[in-house]
């Protein structure tokens, strides 16, 4: 709490947050509603102003329609948490909803109300908890990720996972609501049909043992609720970046260090660094996706790839000492995305002569990944595609000089490159990518001359959606 004796005062705006919604004014410093009349009160005993001094803050609440604590409705499943209240670790009923800041006042909760003891292990569910009011005007809201009876039935090991990672790590009320996001949403946007039981059980045992894929997890899916409710996506983000801060040093040792025990969860970190690169790049529209931004321009010369594609182009070679382990292990699903057999594609090799042989032959071998991708594409049904077979179609595959030649905006790899994003496009509707396809076809047309624009048209059209 602010000592408004001791510091310059805020103005009236700064101290006071009005949620026109559920009609509540709160005070940002103490971080809780205040009731209708009680502002001169509140200023006067908690803040210790004189009257003169309190004169503008009642002025300023004066302007705002506020209800009484009762007939306050709790906030919507979108707005969760508010920002201005504090997050507090708290307890679900399973069977009727009621919310509880301890488990004693949870366990005293069911006989009287369900005819019997409680059971802890199905009975409640850890919740994060926010309230707007303090002292005997207390009523706890909670987020709509927190799970029913029903989905929890439809997902019983979840809450087990849930509280073994929580009561381990000690996590808080955000990390843990975090935590539950996972478990009932995220993890699905990582997973195929094949896939999905890995990122649910397997993910989650590896996640207990390893600090760093926790982290990992945390992160992606704190970014993956800052997508979903823009009014918290400062408090998210700031929670992504401080589960990197802890993952990075943490996977970087234990990448030095590969072993049978730990080779499934690097193997399953890096695939979380491959979204959490490829969301900063779709939040960033002056980042290249693959060498080449959306205004057309190369990006300058570096040694460095894009962080998502080093990822996945690095991942077997970190891992070469134990892959045989990673192909047979409980990741081996995530192995396999990485290294599919493909068949091959037509090349659209000139025959005027206008590049060297040297050229041709890159275009050459990065036209037959392509066409390999194509083929394997046909023959996989949609609901078994995850982002990691679509990246590592092409991208992982093709060599360096090809790379060099995107650098360059030489026309052979832009073709070649427009092509792919009629593989891309098929996820290109997850939230870390935001269309990028789309945008990144449109920005090759503009860079080719005019003479090769044929050659990309019927890509534009199906990346564009236009037959």
């Amino acid at each position: 709490m602010l000592d408004m004796t001791n510091a310059a005062l805020p103005a009236p705006h700064e101290l006071f947050k009005y949620y026109s919604t559920y009609q509540v004014l709160i005070c940002t410093s103490c971080r809780f509603a205040l009731s209708p009349g009680g502002v001169a009160r509140h200023m006067k005993d908690i803040h210790h102003l004189h009257h003169e001094q309190r004169r503008p803050y009642t002025l300023f609440a004066s302007n705002f329609r506020l209800r009484d604590p009762e007939n306050v409705v709790n906030p919507h499943e979108k707005d969760f948490p508010i920002p201005h209240l504090p997050l507090e670790q708290g307890w679900k009923c399973t069977e009727c909803g009621y919310l509880a800041i301890s488990r004693k006042r949870m366990e005293t909760h069911w006989p009287p109300t369900h005819g019997r003891k409680g059971d802890p292990s199905r009975d409640w569910i850890a919740a994060p908890l926010q309230t707007f009011f303090r002292g005997n005007k207390v009523r706890y809201f909670t987020s709509g990720t927190v799970p029913d009876q029903e989905r929890l039935l439809s997902l019983p090991t979840a809450s087990v996972y849930i509280e073994r990672i929580r009561d381990k790590y000690q996590l808080d009320a955000v990390d843990s609501l975090t935590l539950e996001h996972y478990f009932y949403s995220s993890y699905k946007s990582f997973a195929n049909n094949e896939t999905e039981p890995i990122w649910l059980k397997v993910v989650a045992d590896l996640a207990h043992d390893h600090l760093f894929l926790l982290k990992g997890i945390l992160a992606c899916t704190a970014l993956h609720m800052a997508h979903l409710y823009p009014a918290q996506r400062k408090t998210f983000i700031l929670r992504t970046y401080a589960h990197q801060d802890v993952a990075l040093p943490l996977f970087r040792d234990a990448i030095d260090h590969p072993t049978a025990q730990n080779c499934d969860a690097i193997m399953t970190f890096a695939y979380l660094l491959v979204t959490l690169s490829l969301a900063e790049v779709m939040g960033n529209a002056n980042a290249p996706l693959l060498l080449v931004n959306e205004r057309g321009e190369s990006e300058a010369r570096s040694d460095a790839l894009p962080q998502w594609l080093y990822f996945l182009r690095s991942g077997c070679v970190m891992l070469c000492d134990v892959w045989d382990r990673v192909e047979t292990g409980p990741v081996s699903a995530l192995a396999y995305a990485w290294d599919v057999e493909l068949d091959r594609f037509m090349s659209f090799v000139p025959k005027d002569g206008s590049w060297s042989e040297d050229i041709i032959s890159v275009y050459y071998d990065a036209a037959v990944a392509l066409a390999e991708a194509f083929a394997y594409m046909e023959q996989t049904p949609s609901p078994d595609t995850s982002t990691w077979h679509i990246l590592g179609l092409w991208p992982v595959r093709v060599e360096d000089e090809f790379l060099e030649l995107l650098f360059q905006k030489h026309p052979g790899a832009l073709i070649l490159l427009a092509h792919y994003c009629i593989i891309f496009k098929k996820i290109e509707d997850h939230w870390y990518l935001d269309a990028k396809p789309s945008k990144l076809i449109s920005s090759i047309t503009e860079m080719l001359d005019a003479r090769y624009h044929a050659s990309v048209r019927e890509a534009e059209d199906i990346v564009l959606d236009r037959i």
